[in-house]
């Protein structure tokens, strides 16, 4: 049974390279939207500072699985640059999905 689901990435930007940072998540909001994610949010928090939020929806528990270890990927052609800006690495990049309850 398919069912949406709500993913959620969340890490910490080395500071000094957001700006970097901030230009590669271009390509990578394109590849999200290649790889079948919708209804996509890229959010910096305002009280911890270089704290990012990725969120967006996917179609199915595979999807979802398929979604996350490609975006854990070190070599995949535009997930894994990532991996320079996220403090601690792709072992920091913390991703959850979600199931709607209730209305």
């Amino acid at each position: 049974m398919n069912q949406k689901l709500t993913v959620f990435i969340e890490y910490k930007v080395k500071p000094g390279i957001i700006e970097q940072y901030e230009h590669q998540m271009q390509n990578v909001l394109v590849e999200l939207k290649k790889d079948g994610a919708g209804n996509i949010s890229w959010l910096k928090a305002l009280d911890q500072d270089a704290l990012y939020v990725e969120s967006f929806d996917v179609g199915s528990r595979d999807s979802y699985q398929s979604l996350k270890q490609l975006r854990l990927s070190e070599s995949h052609p535009v997930y894994g640059p990532l991996e320079k800006f996220i403090s601690g690495g792709m072992a920091k990049l913390h991703c959850w999905a979600f199931e709607k309850k209730g209305e």
